[in-house]
Parts: C-alpha cells; structure tokens; sequence
C-alpha cells in the first residue's frame, strides 16, 4: 500500500494496513539531535520515514539516490538505541572513511576488518565487550566466523544495517557472495531489525533483497531518484578521436574534479596515458591495481592532487567527494543501475 504524506517528491511503501502516526515522539529530539551533532536543519525525503521505523523496531528497505544522506538513517538513530547498531559495508575504505567522520561528531564507533593489528584487534574486540560504542562497522566475511558473532550477540545489537544492499541480490550490479551469509548472521545474532539500503535497486533486485536477507513484514521508503542539481548530456562521436577531443573541451571549460568511466581496464589505461600526454592532471583506477595503490590514488583525488580518475566501475562504491563537476560515461555502462549510480557521484553538495 502506498502512504500518502507531507512529501509527494517521495514515495512510501508499507507491507500492512498501518499507518505512521503523524509525529512520532522521538521525531523532535531526532531533529535535535541531528542539528547538534551534525549541523543537520531538516530531514531529506526519506530519511524521516526510516529513522522513525527503525526506532519503532520494523524491518525496512531504503531506497534512497545518491547523495541522500542514507547514512545518517542508521547513525542519528544508534545514539538513541539501547544497544550497538552494526553496519555491513563492502568496503574497508568507507568503513575507515565513516569511522573518521564520525569522530568528528564525537560519535563512538568501531570496526572490524583484516586491516587490522593484533593490538588494534584487541582493543576493537574490548570496546565492543564493554559496550562502549554506539556503530560497529564490519565487512560481511567477518559475520561469517562463529567468534565475532557470539561477540556481536553477547554484547548486544539493536540494529542491523546492510549498507549498498543491493550487493546482496544476484541481480544486482555488485553482486559479492559474501553478503549472502548475512541472513544466517542476523539469526545468529537473535534476529534484530534489519536497514538494507541502497541507492538504486529496480522491483525485482528490491524483491530479492528482502528474500536473500529473510526481512520479515519490511517496511520499503523509495525515495525519488530525481537530482534536479544533476544535468545529462549526449555527445554523439564517431570514433575515439572525437570522443577525446569532447573530453579536452570538457576539462577545460569545467571547473573541479571529474570522474570518467570506461567499461574496460585497457580502454582506462590506455585514457589515462593519452590524459598524461596531453598534460592534464589525471590518475586511473582498476581492479588490477594493487589495493595499496588504488588507496592512494583514492585518497590524492579526494585532497585534489589531481582534477580526473579515469576509471572502470571499481571506482566509486562509498565515494563521498561532494564537489565532483563532471562525470563522463567514455563507453557504456553494463546497466542503467550502474549508469545512474555512476552519474549520481557527481555534485553531490548541491
């Protein structure tokens, strides 16, 4: 059933007969809450709906476009839960990316990953014991080892988050076999309220989410994928030199930093020598790149060393730069998904 509410730009979608109440109690301590902590004044389509249904104890699936504020639906509502709230995230960088963010909110959380020392380990397993913080990041491969689940169970989790949870669908665009063992760890664990969100998941992949993560009675938010900050554009070439003409046009005409997506490794590195050659501050970004060199590549696009990343779709997952200016698809994308998502990392601050 559908909910009609104060936000047409957004559409709600209930799985019983049961209608929010209009206000909620937490619903002005939330605002609150977000303002102090995160200099937050309202609440974006979406975000309202899903916090106040996490508080409530519901399942629910968000959808939600890029640059959304989907995270901000599971952290302002941990510091109001009485026990941890764990985040499954496919990435160790966005993991390390929010932790660090978060400290400066003077928000306490951990994570759990192979990134880590011994001694580091240690102390991550100590504060979860002790339950001294409100997130705990994992990635979904440490939810398959008996030990961390009795950890996560003996202390307490009061919510489960699967972050791009469109991972978890065979249908989905990143798909990673990983997070189907997510399903067991939330029986493990004493089945807590399960988020799943994502920014772009059609009926069928949304279907499959819910089935593979035995969500029961889910609540789904389906906010507008419409980004009115957001223009796109057809340049129709012939061939590839017309294709690298548009983008030296394109550089030089645009301010900031840009991302351009290719669907190969060759045709990247290939882009990105001819970049190099033309003199224009570019980097490349692919899977046969040792991770500590895509880190560091990562990491000098976000400090602005460089204006370009040229990249296949290994680039992206969790790429939180809110003031990339262009995107450019130099060949197509394998899904509309992918095209969109891909698109949607552009201009993110508005």
């Amino acid at each position: 059933m559908q909910i009609e509410g104060d936000m047409p730009s957004h559409e709600r979608v209930l799985s019983h007969a049961e209608e929010l109440p209009h206000a909620l109690p937490q619903t002005r301590e939330l605002l609150g809450e977000a303002r102090r902590r995160f200099g937050i004044r309202h609440f974006r389509g979406g975000q309202k709906e899903i916090m106040e249904l996490v508080l409530q104890g519901r399942n629910v699936l968000g959808i939600l476009p890029t640059a959304a504020g989907k995270s901000l639906c599971f952290q302002l509502p941990a510091l109001f839960l009485p026990h941890a709230t764990v985040v499954v995230s496919p990435l160790i960088s966005l993991m390390q990316d929010q932790q660090e963010k978060l400290a400066d909110h003077d928000i306490q959380a951990v994570k759990l990953d192979s990134t880590l020392s011994a001694a580091q380990e240690r102390d991550a397993v100590d504060d979860v014991q002790r339950g001294s913080r409100e997130l705990i990041y994992v990635t979904p491969e440490r939810l398959t080892n008996p030990e961390y689940l009795a950890l996560l169970k003996t202390a307490g989790v009061s919510l489960l988050v699967v972050d791009e949870a469109h991972c978890v669908s065979q249908w989905g665009h990143d798909f990673r076999p990983a997070y189907l063992d997510v399903r067991n760890a939330v029986a493990a664990l004493g089945h807590p309220p399960v988020l799943a969100l994502t920014a772009t998941a059609t009926l069928q992949v949304a279907d499959d989410v819910i089935r593979q993560l035995g969500m029961k009675d889910p609540a789904v938010v389906r906010a507008s994928i419409d980004r009115p900050g957001l223009a796109f554009e057809v340049h129709r070439t012939v061939n590839d030199e017309m294709k690298r003409n548009i983008i030296k046009t394109l550089i030089a005409e645009t301010e900031g930093t840009g991302i351009v997506y290719t669907a190969t490794i060759r045709a990247a590195e290939e882009l990105w020598q001819w970049l190099q050659s033309e003199g224009i501050s570019a980097e490349r970004y692919h899977g046969k790149l040792r991770a500590g060199e895509r880190e560091e590549i990562q990491q000098g696009f976000m400090a602005n060393r460089y204006r370009l990343i040229v990249a296949t779709k290994a680039f992206g997952l969790g790429i939180d730069k809110p003031d990339i200016r262009f995107v450019v698809h130099y060949q197509f994308p394998d899904s509309i998904e992918s095209y969109y998502q891909e698109a949607g990392r552009g201009g993110r601050d508005g």
